[in-house]
């Protein structure tokens, strides 16, 4: 026995296979229109199925990372400092650092664009499918140092889970005691192992 297509629909919804649902009517009527056949159709139901299911994990890979923003190197003004490297920039975007599980340090005065870079690369990694997770270390380390135990514990594994973690404004955390600070810092470097890391530091 046939179904219909809101009973196609809703068997489709059960399944939580969403994709398709979206697309299904479209596709049927398609389908009719050109005489398309069966495997060809067929196969642009389950090619809309996988689209859905990529930009949801997409999604939820930037939301988990902690970024504020889509940046971008193309949307980055070359001209306002000629004095960024830009090649080594790009060479960073390509994430071969990530595959090598080396550190990038991105150095220089305020306003010289190392916010747009660092976070640029991020999001790239998201976009590449890597676990990223971007965070102001004055935030991070101000909370670590005075934390129970317990909750060192969880912040740490958030921070070492990821496979690109991004310190944003690393060694200006002025709110935290010289001792607490060391202490925080020495503890999380011994924690992080093989995790690549892009710094993003201030110089005066």
């Amino acid at each position: 026995m046939s179904m219909s297509l809101a009973e196609i629909d809703r068997a489709l919804r059960e399944l939580r296979l969403s994709g398709i649902s979206a697309t299904l009517e479209t596709r049927v009527l398609q389908a009719q229109a050109s005489q398309q056949p069966f495997l060809e159709t067929f196969s642009m139901i389950l090619q809309d199925e996988l689209d859905r299911r990529q930009s949801r994990l997409l999604e939820r890979r930037f939301q988990q990372s902690g970024l504020d923003e889509r940046k971008t190197l193309t949307d980055f003004d070359w001209s306002f400092n000629p004095k960024v490297p830009r090649q080594a920039c790009f060479e960073l975007h390509t994430l071969k650092f990530v595959a090598d599980s080396d550190n990038a340090l991105l150095i220089g005065k305020p306003g010289t664009g190392k916010s747009h870079v660092a976070k640029a690369i991020a999001y790239n990694a998201t976009l590449q499918g890597m676990k990223v997770r971007y965070v102001e270390s004055d935030t991070v380390f101000a909370g670590y140092a005075v934390e129970t135990r317990a909750d060192q514990d969880r912040l740490l594994k958030a921070l070492v889970e990821p496979e690109l973690l991004v310190l944003d404004d690393l060694f200006l955390a002025k709110r935290i005691p010289d001792a607490a600070r060391t202490i925080a810092y020495r503890r999380l470097a011994v924690s992080f192992g093989n995790l690549s890391r892009v710094c993003r530091i201030n110089g005066r």
